[in-house]
């Protein structure tokens, strides 16, 4: 590889003075966003936009399209003062577009970066073309380029934020001069120019600081070399007088040394056979304690498992006694409560029949007047409708009285499920009760078939008492 040209002095001056002016404090915040994207809601020909917010669900109308952060690189380049000198502006733009800006670009949503760079990049080498047409006037060969550099950056930020585009933009701008050794070559109007001259005495200048620093660098690093020289002979004489007084003790270190290891081998080998031997015993004891503590610990263990066994079984058992006499207490009484409510009810019902008889007996009474006096066409219809009520009468006796049969059954049977002898009881009272039931719907069943024969109120009281 061949190696990079050395820089002239010049160049080197204005390398460093753009390396001062980078310290300065110059920010710019762009304000990027890692996870930017846009919303695009479409609902047939109605469309709306917006920037996505923190928590979006997205539904079938629904479309995001992403916002990221791109690079942007492009090169511009300027030959001055009839190519004595040659100005390149190397420009790196990060950038990120805005939700204005893609709400006002939607058609170019699916490429948007590529849409900043082909509208934006007649404006921004615009920018940089006045920028560099501004250097002909060679004040920037003293003062340097960072300057202009940090003015092209702010103008190409504030370009494209007008234009609703985020974006921090670095420049920087490299000077490139030509051989100015030989002024035979250089055109006679350009000898007399300014530039020409600050040129050439600014090269000076940097040239001669050079030589000074260099020569000062030279003697400084001769003087050192002479000082690490004087204390490298210091240090080896020093050292060679450490290294036999060492020497000379680490002998006798080492006899004694010797010396002493040997006895404490003799030392360490008694010691360790007598820590042997009242090891092995120690070992044989403990081992012997071990198993008689053992042995005793199991039969101590088993015992107390036992008699916990013994009494849980116990407690159980007593458990299980209470728990049968509670229940078969709270049946008990429980069975005795239903059967006083039954013993109401039915004392109920009877004194109700007894009421509703009486009243029947009266009204067979009335109608027994009253069919005197009428025809035997009413008297039939009359016997017909009293009897058809004191039948519908005596069947909502009936039923009220099923009913309750059969409620008060069904809590004697919850009450007494675990009882065989109440069981048997409430089967036989039920069996009674049907037979009962089946008697008083043959008597009703009678009663119709003689309706038809019923001719004089004789008859009807006989009906009646029977």
């Amino acid at each position: 590889m061949n190696a990079p040209p050395e820089k002239s002095p010049l160049e080197q001056w204005l390398a460093e003075i753009s390396a001062e002016a980078d310290t300065l404090n110059h920010t710019w915040d762009p304000g990027f966003e890692g996870g930017r994207q846009i919303v695009i809601a479409q609902l047939g020909p109605f469309q709306k936009s917006y920037q996505r917010p923190p928590l979006f669900t997205q539904r079938f109308y629904h479309r995001t399209i992403p916002l990221p952060v791109d690079e942007w690189r492009f090169n511009n380049q300027i030959k001055l003062y009839g190519n004595f000198c040659i100005v390149d502006a190397l420009l790196t733009i990060r950038f990120q577009a805005s939700i204005k800006y893609a709400q006002a670009n939607i058609e170019a949503l699916p490429n948007i970066n590529q849409h900043v760079k082909a509208r934006c990049e007649g404006l921004v080498k615009d920018v940089v073309d006045q920028e560099l047409h501004k250097l002909a006037n060679g004040n920037w060969v003293e003062l340097g380029l960072s300057t202009i550099e940090r003015h092209i950056e702010t103008e190409i930020n504030e370009t494209l934020t007008l234009q609703n585009i985020q974006c921090r933009a670095l420049c920087e701008m490299i000077a490139t001069f030509s051989e100015i050794g030989d002024t035979n070559k250089l055109d006679s109007r350009f000898a007399h120019d300014d530039i020409y001259l600050k040129v050439l005495k600014k090269n000076f200048n940097t040239q001669e600081q050079q030589n000074k620093e260099r020569l000062r660098q030279e003697l400084v690093l001769e003087q050192q070399r002479l000082e690490r020289q004087q204390r490298l002979i210091d240090q080896y004489n020093q050292e060679q007088a450490l290294h036999r007084i060492e020497q000379e003790q680490a002998s006798l270190n080492l006899k004694r040394r010797l010396e002493e290891q040997e006895r404490q081998l003799n030392e360490q080998f008694l010691i360790e056979e007598r820590v042997h031997r009242e090891q092995v015993y120690h070992e044989q004891n403990l081992k012997r304690v071990e198993q008689e503590a053992a042995a005793k610990t199991q039969r101590e263990i088993q015992a107390h498992q036992l008699e916990n066994e013994q009494q849980l079984l116990q407690e159980r058992l007593e458990h299980q006694h209470r728990i049968k006499e509670i229940q078969l207490t709270a049946e008990i009484a429980d069975f005795e409560k239903n059967q006083e409510a039954w013993n109401a009810t039915h004392e109920r019902l009877r004194i109700e029949k007894i009421e509703q008889e009486k009243r029947l007996k009266q009204l067979e009474n009335e109608v027994s007047l009253a069919l005197l006096d009428t025809k035997q066409s009413e008297e039939q219809k009359l016997n017909e409708r009293l009897l058809m009520e004191k039948m519908m009468h005596e069947a909502r006796i009936k039923d009220m009285e099923l009913e309750m049969q059969i409620q008060e059954h069904e809590k004697r049977y919850t009450a007494t499920q675990q009882l065989d002898n109440y069981l048997r009881r409430d089967i036989e009272l039920l069996v009674l009760e049907k037979h009962r039931g089946e008697l008083m719907q043959e008597v009703k069943k009678t009663k119709l078939d003689e309706l038809p024969a019923i001719s004089a109120p004789s008859n009807l009281e006989d009906s009646v008492d029977l």
